[in-house]
């Protein structure tokens, strides 16, 4: 077989995802898991969804047919009107475009911007996802430390001349989740946004703004994404998508970005998929014109935060004072555990036997051999997702979890 396939240089360096690799240890009777990011599909508006379906009685000889690759116009009209109101601007036909999902703009963006042995500056944790497609682009990675306030942005001058200084190159591309990181959970600091935009504006350096969590906020102030603050500067490339607020199962995503950054992602996703489902574009942009939208984002707004609460009252109670600290989320769907001691890889192998699983922090920051400058490794650390169980399921697994932590 080897003989046959001769893979290319990337095919034979790909890696699996770490998180997926999990769920094949994870699928046995009575386990709980915290482990997949996954929203709670109890919450799904599987009954609205459907109704919208009639659009193929309606539309279908267009809706059934290829469609554009920048997306199905109806809906493309929709999300102009969504991202002039949470990006402070009126966003131009020219600067949108409808994805597969958001790792398919994720995967666009890394292959449009970088050749191999290019520089990308990414927080330390965050989504291995986009870490994946940065990757099969052949980029390598400058870490910068996060907190409770997300990225410390005060580090990047000195992290951008060390990387520049030992590889000759300056970084592609700035990575952030601002709202509710994966896997953290923080929410980068109002003074860190401005310092942000302002210090990518001063080295031009594009800031990619991955923002699938900002509008799942139950606690606090909501704070002006980099795109508003930034002016609509095509500096920043926003990008959002309907998996966590709708269903990740409509795999419908889209992105802001400058007219020739977007015309790129254009012609480049038509050697890929041609175009995002127009049956699937369709649903979600009847599903929107019918109003259901913002009726289940109340319902979701609800469910999630009650969910948030058991789990910050859960680890409260069942874990053992000084076995583990944590900040309780203002929104999104993890919570980030640092351990006081061992490895997170260790006591997910214990916490399987219990019967609670969740994902060890080490998928969540490039290998050691891809980080340019100081190396940042996740084995303190562990994400847990409170979305997906109920609520008796989260107080369970959490009183596991102490067992396991206390043993």
């Amino acid at each position: 077989m080897s003989s046959l396939f001769r893979f290319s240089e990337l095919g034979s360096r790909m890696q699996p995802s770490p998180i997926r690799e999990l769920f094949k240890m994870i699928r046995q009777p009575g386990m709980i898991s915290f482990a997949g990011g996954l929203p709670d599909p109890s919450a799904f508006p599987v009954g609205p969804f459907a109704d919208c379906a009639d659009v193929l009685s309606r539309d279908g000889r267009e809706v059934l047919q290829y469609g554009a690759s920048e997306g199905y116009p109806p809906l493309r009209e929709m999300l102009l009107a969504m991202t002039a109101d949470r990006l402070g601007y009126e966003v131009q036909p020219d600067e949108l475009l409808v994805t597969s999902g958001s790792q398919q703009g994720a995967n666009l963006i890394a292959r449009v911007l970088l050749d191999p042995g290019d520089l990308v500056i990414v927080e330390a944790p965050t989504y291995p996802g986009t870490i994946h497609s940065l990757r099969n682009a052949g980029a390598r990675f400058a870490t910068v430390p996060c907190d409770a306030d997300g990225m410390q942005v005060e580090l990047l001058p000195e992290i951008v001349t060390r990387s520049e200084a030992e590889t000759g190159r300056r970084p592609k591309l700035i990575y952030t989740v601002p709202d509710f990181s994966n896997p953290s959970g923080a929410c980068m600091s109002l003074e860190r946004r401005h310092r942000l935009v302002a210090f990518a504006a001063e080295l031009e350096i594009p800031v990619f703004e991955d923002d699938p969590y900002g509008k799942l906020r139950y606690t606090g102030e909501a704070l002006p994404n980099l795109k508003r603050i930034a002016a609509g500067d095509p500096q920043v490339i926003y990008a959002s998508s309907f998996s966590k607020v709708l269903a990740p199962g409509v795999r419908v995503a889209w992105s802001v970005a400058a007219p020739e950054m977007t015309r790129a992602m254009v012609l480049m996703r038509q050697g890929e998929d041609l175009c995002t489902s127009t049956v699937t574009q369709a649903l979600v942009a009847e599903y929107c014109r019918r109003g259901h939208l913002e009726n289940h984002m109340s319902h979701i707004l609800e469910v999630y935060s009650r969910k948030c609460q058991q789990m910050q009252l859960a680890l409260n109670t069942h874990l053992a004072p000084g076995s583990a600290t944590w900040n309780e989320p203002e929104g999104g769907f993890f919570f980030w555990l640092e351990l006081a001691a061992g490895s997170s890889r260790e006591l997910f192998d214990r916490a399987v036997g219990e019967k609670v699983a969740f994902v060890p922090g080490a998928a969540f920051y490039p290998g050691d051999e891809e980080q340019i400058g100081e190396i940042h490794t996740g084995d303190l650390f562990a994400r847990l997702c409170f979305t997906f169980a109920d609520e008796k399921a989260i107080d369970e697994g959490c009183r596991r979890l102490g067992r396991v932590l206390g043993g």
